[in-house]
């Protein structure tokens, strides 16, 4: 290839990378002050932890989010710093006290280092179908992934499923260099990649589907050298392992605690998220995350490049056994979230890309240059511009979350000195002359202000949830509903329930036998492209 054209190709990719981080970037700081995703408090108390010990146990292995964790601990250390030198912090006292009545210090920071990874994820994305069908295939497959709505949006939150497909990809060309070249490095690197991502997330040790079919290859290119391939091949468990206890060694020290945190994970029900028999499950992935991701055009182009994989022995080997080992995974599951569906779409990028670049290359061989011109144009903006409007669409609604809208009536109507129930992290209200209670399982409401103020780790509020899914006024003890006498109650849950009430009688009986005695005050609904968030009621209590 011309040095020209690599030159070209690499300014195409570097704009590929810019537009897929401006896109993770753009509405990133949505709902903060308040967490409208409860998870991203978790990861951060748990890193909180372990500078405030200090200690290197997470104290949690749900995911197991190691190396989230410790990337966060890094983080919170590194603004700690600035705003000391800076004079934004006197102490560490001081940025105790900024941060729990302000998580948006650490967790900004925090979303932008996932929205980095995810950026990554781009890169490698590109460079796995570069390797595998050219470099057209590299940038087909890193611009879909780039505008892909459902990647965007989950790389704008803190959480593990990002970084852990950073490592899959990472662990995924590894096996593509063990096919080629069966250098001993290679095996190693493989090992340490797949441990990085079991580190993050458990599923990802998945990725390991494609350490054989590399070693297949390998045995077909050279079956004098089967011996050696095998043993190497045999070898990649233990050094995983391996490097998965050198990084979170606590999985072994605390294991307890990870397996009572395990147990927490396994749930039969999740309220909005019980799924149905494998096949439902599979549908409700197919028509909903994927055909969101990569939109119409997409599977089209996805569906085309399923049938030419079966004529390209790597892809075949090593990309397609792992996205379908994702894919049986997610659907035999009681629960679905669409953010499962996160580590199929890089390699469903790389499937579909081939399909893309043979059918460019068709139309620009059979038509004239200025029709080849126009039908090309037709079919990039028939394949990206309609993940760019779902994600500006996402953005503009996140910008507008009903929960940031109920905040906003609160503050113009609740009257000083008010006590009021809330269910979310609503931190964007904290500082209002209010009483908050917050209900947490089998305490009862808490004062949410007091435990602010006394910087409450996470094992209080882990022993206070007892194993509950959600934690909310729907799942509080029976016993403790006595706690929560309060003036008015900002209900995020109330609607979810109530559309499940089949599947959760005792919780929707709880929330439907305090609104009979109550009066509904303000609505706050989603809107498609306008507004996200669950259904949000103000209520005015009668005690």
């Amino acid at each position: 290839m011309p040095q020209s054209a690599k030159r070209l190709m690499a300014a195409v990719l570097a704009m590929i990378l810019l537009a897929a981080l401006a896109l993770r970037l753009n509405a990133i700081h949505a709902g903060l002050p308040a967490l409208n995703d409860p998870d991203e408090l978790i990861f951060e108390i748990s890193a909180v932890k372990l500078l405030r010990e200090p200690t290197l146990n997470p104290g949690w292995f749900g995911h197991p989010a190691t190396i989230t964790i410790y990337l966060l601990a890094l983080i919170d250390a590194g603004v700690f710093a600035t705003g000391y030198l800076a004079g934004w912090f006197g102490s560490v006292q001081g940025f105790a006290d900024a941060i729990y009545a302000d998580p948006s210090w650490l967790i900004l920071p925090g979303r932008v280092a996932m929205a980095l990874f995810a950026t990554g994820v781009v890169w490698l994305t590109g460079r796995l179908a570069s390797e595998l069908h050219g470099r057209a295939a590299g940038l087909v497959a890193a611009a879909l992934l780039a505008v892909n709505p459902v990647h965007v949006v989950w790389s704008q939150v803190i959480r593990s499923d990002v970084m852990a497909s950073f490592f899959m990809l990472l662990c995924l060309l590894a096996a593509l260099r063990i096919a080629r070249h069966d250098r001993w490095r290679d095996y190693v690197l493989a090992s340490l990649w797949l441990g990085c991502a079991v580190a993050t997330k458990w599923p990802f040790a998945l990725a390991a589907l494609a350490l054989p079919g590399a070693a297949l290859l390998r045995h077909r290119a050279a079956p004098e050298l089967r011996a050696r391939t095998l043993k190497r091949l045999f070898l990649t468990g233990p050094m995983a392992l391996g490097f998965l206890l050198l990084i979170s060694p606590y999985l072994l020290l605390d294991w307890q605690t990870l397996l009572r945190n395990l147990q927490g994970e396994a749930q039969v029900h999740h309220l909005g998220a019980t799924g149905g028999a494998w096949w439902q499950n599979l549908w409700w992935y197919v028509s909903g995350p994927l055909r969101s991701g990569m939109g119409p055009a997409g599977m089209l182009a996805l569906a085309a490049g399923l049938v030419m994989v079966r004529r390209h022995a790597e892809a075949r080997a090593i990309v397609l056994p792992v996205a379908l080992g994702f894919l049986l995974t997610i659907t035999v599951q009681n629960l679905v979230w669409e953010r499962w569906a996160l580590p199929l779409m890089p390699l469903l990028a790389v499937m579909a890309a081939p399909a893309l670049v043979w059918l460019g290359t068709f139309i620009w061989h059979r038509l004239s240059r200025p029709l080849a011109i126009v039908a090309l144009a037709a079919m990039a903006a028939a394949l990206l511009l309609p993940g760019v409007q779902a994600v500006q669409d996402n953005a503009r609604s996140r910008l507008n979350d009903t929960r940031q809208r109920a905040s906003a009536w609160a503050r113009a109507h609740f009257k000083p000195g008010s006590t009021v129930i809330i269910e979310h992290f609503a931190f964007d209200i904290e500082g209002q002359p209010w009483r908050f209670l917050f209900p947490l399982g089998d305490m009862g409401c808490v004062d949410a202000k007091a435990w602010l103020s006394g910087k409450v780790g996470y094992s209080p509020i882990d022993a206070g949830r007892g194993g509950r899914a959600n934690v909310d006024y729907g799942t509080l003890a029976p016993a403790q509903r006595h706690t929560c006498a309060a003036d008015y109650a900002i209900f995020t849950q109330y609607d979810r329930y109530r559309a499940e009430r089949a599947r959760f009688p005792a919780e929707h009986a709880a929330y439907a036998e305090l609104l009979a005695r109550s009066e509904i005050l303000a609505t706050f609904k989603p809107e498609p492209g306008h507004s996200a968030g669950p259904v949000v009621r103000i209520v005015r209590l009668r005690r």
